[in-house]
C-alpha cells in the first residue's frame, strides 16, 4: 500500500535528518528545498563559531493534510524538534516547532521545506513608522514592578500553544512578548485610543502590544511604561528582556522575542511565536527570513517601578 509506503519512507527521511545533525558529515544526501540547506549550513556554521555541538536530536511529525496531485503526494505536516546541545562541557535543550510541506512520488520523498508563514501587512498596522522621539503620554504613571521569573515561566507554558485568554493574531509573535511582559506584572494603559500606551482588552489592542514595529519603536520611547532601556550588546541581557529584529535592513522592524535562558557562553536564549521556539540561539541565522542586513535591538527591562 502506498500509505505504508510512505510513512516508512516519511519516518526515514526524519531520522536522517536528526543524525544530520548530530554528525553532520560533508555528504549531503537529505531531500531539502534548496532555501532549507542554506538555512542549515548558515546554523552549522553559527554552532561551529560559537563552540557548539549537538549531542542528540529527536524529530517527532503530525501530519495535518495529505493532498494528491497527479502522481505526487504533497504532504502538509508539523515537525517538532529538539536538540540537546553542548557548549563548554554544558548542556542546554532547544526546541522549535515547524510547518512544512513535503512532496512524494511513489514511496521517495523528492522535496521538503518550510511552509512560510504569511508575510502580509501585520493587523493595525499604521501607515508609516511611529517615531521613537518624545515621551509616552502616560510617562511617569505606575507600570507595576516587573516580575521577570513570572514572564519567563509564561513564556516556558505558552511557548508552543496560543493561550484563549487573549486575541489569536496570525503573526503572532509580538502579541505572544506582550502576553510575557503582561504575565510579569507590567500594567496595561492607553486605552482605548490604538496609537497611545500598550494595552490588550477584548478583541481590540494598542498597535504596541501586537505589531512588531510599534512595539520596537515603544520600547524605545522616553517613559515607555514597560520600563525598557536600550543596551548595545546581547550579552548585557538577562532573561525576561527583548531583542526585536529588522530582517531586510530597512528600518521595519519584523519580529521580537523574549530572552528565557542564557547559554553556557552568557549570550541570550530567546523564545518565540510564528515559528515558534523555545531556547533558540538569539542571533536568528538560520531563519528563513534572516539576511546579511539584519538589524537587532536589544531591551533590558527594569525590575523596579
Amino acid at each position: 500500500m502506498i500509505e505504508i509506503d510512505w510513512e516508512a519512507s516519511f519516518q526515514a527521511h526524519v531520522g536522517k535528518l536528526c543524525e544530520w545533525w548530530v554528525n553532520r558529515p560533508a555528504d549531503f544526501d537529505i531531500v531539502l528545498n534548496a532555501d532549507e540547506r542554506l538555512r542549515l549550513q548558515r546554523r552549522s556554521l553559527r554552532l561551529k563559531s560559537t563552540n557548539c555541538e549537538i549531542e542528540k536530536a529527536i524529530g517527532r511529525t503530525r501530519v495535518a493534510r495529505i493532498e494528491e496531485k497527479r502522481e505526487d503526494q504533497v504532504v502538509d505536516y508539523r515537525l517538532h524538534m529538539q536538540w540537546l546541545i553542548k557548549q563548554s562541557g554544558r548542556f542546554y535543550l532547544e526546541e522549535r516547532i515547524e510547518d512544512r510541506q513535503a512532496v512524494l512520488r511513489g514511496s521517495s520523498i523528492v522535496a521538503d521545506g518550510l511552509r512560510t508563514p504569511s508575510l502580509k501587512k501585520e493587523e493595525g498596522t499604521p501607515a508609516s513608522a511611529p517615531s521613537a522621539s518624545g515621551k509616552d503620554p502616560k510617562a511617569g504613571h505606575f507600570r507595576g514592578s516587573y516580575n521577570r521569573l513570572n514572564a519567563v515561566r509564561y513564556a516556558e507554558v505558552w511557548w508552543n500553544r496560543r493561550n484563549p485568554a487573549f486575541p489569536k493574531i496570525e503573526n503572532d509573535c509580538t502579541n505572544f512578548i506582550s502576553q510575557c511582559l503582561f504575565a510579569g506584572g507590567i500594567q496595561m494603559n492607553g486605552q482605548p485610543i490604538r496609537n497611545r500606551g500598550w494595552w490588550q482588552q477584548y478583541s481590540n489592542w494598542s498597535f504596541s502590544w501586537a505589531v512588531a514595529n510599534n512595539l520596537r519603536w515603544y520600547l524605545s520611547r522616553s517613559g515607555n511604561l514597560i520600563g525598557a532601556v536600550e543596551t548595545d550588546k546581547p550579552d548585557k541581557l538577562v532573561p525576561g528582556d527583548v531583542i526585536c529584529y529588522d530582517f531586510e535592513g530597512d528600518g521595519r522592524w519584523d519580529h521580537n522575542t523574549l530572552v528565557t535562558a542564557l547559554a553556557p557562553s552568557g549570550q541570550p536564549l530567546v523564545s518565540a511565536h510564528t515559528y515558534d521556539a523555545r531556547h533558540r540561539d538569539w542571533a536568528y541565522t538560520d531563519s528563513p527570513a534572516w539576511t546579511d542586513r539584519i538589524q537587532y535591538k536589544f531591551f533590558h527591562i527594569r525590575d523596579g517601578k
